[in-house]
């Protein structure tokens, strides 16, 4: 895929997700998607690793249920030349639905397409800050 249309599947995917739109998040991505957040084990992540649209469906949904997301934006990106991987940084703030917390910061993410749609996807960022919000928040991680 041309790195402008990359980008313009990824401003729709970040700009979906900052509006909560899981469904109109979903026809982005190929049926057989994976997917991973990257955490230590000591600090899971609420989404974690899966494989298939379904699955992501329902760890977004699940987010969801738990925090509002308030901004999700790109900052930046970038890929490599062979057309597949494509690379971001957004800027993400998110508020607990109960307690009203709030956590914001930027993750990288790591995207590869098949045609036009999102066939893997990936986010790094830091989990140990992530866990201490699940903690205080009183969320549960995803062990998978």
């Amino acid at each position: 895929m041309h790195a402008r249309n990359a980008r313009l599947v990824i401003n729709s995917a970040c700009a979906l997700w900052s509006a909560s739109e899981v469904g109109g998040l979903l026809p982005h991505f190929v049926e057989d998607v994976f997917f991973a957040v990257h955490a230590r084990p000591s600090a899971p992540s609420m989404l974690g690793e899966g494989l298939g649209k379904v699955l992501l469906e329902s760890r977004l949904e699940a987010l969801l249920d738990e925090v509002e997301v308030q901004s999700y934006r790109m900052l930046t990106h970038s890929f490599v030349t062979d057309g597949f991987w494509y690379f971001s940084r957004v800027h993400y703030r998110y508020r607990h639905r109960v307690s009203g917390l709030v956590i914001d910061g930027t993750m990288r993410q790591k995207w590869g397409f098949v045609g036009t749609k999102i066939a893997h996807f990936e986010i790094f960022h830091d989990s140990d800050r992530m866990r201490a919000f699940y903690d205080v928040a009183g969320l549960t991680a995803c062990n998978a």
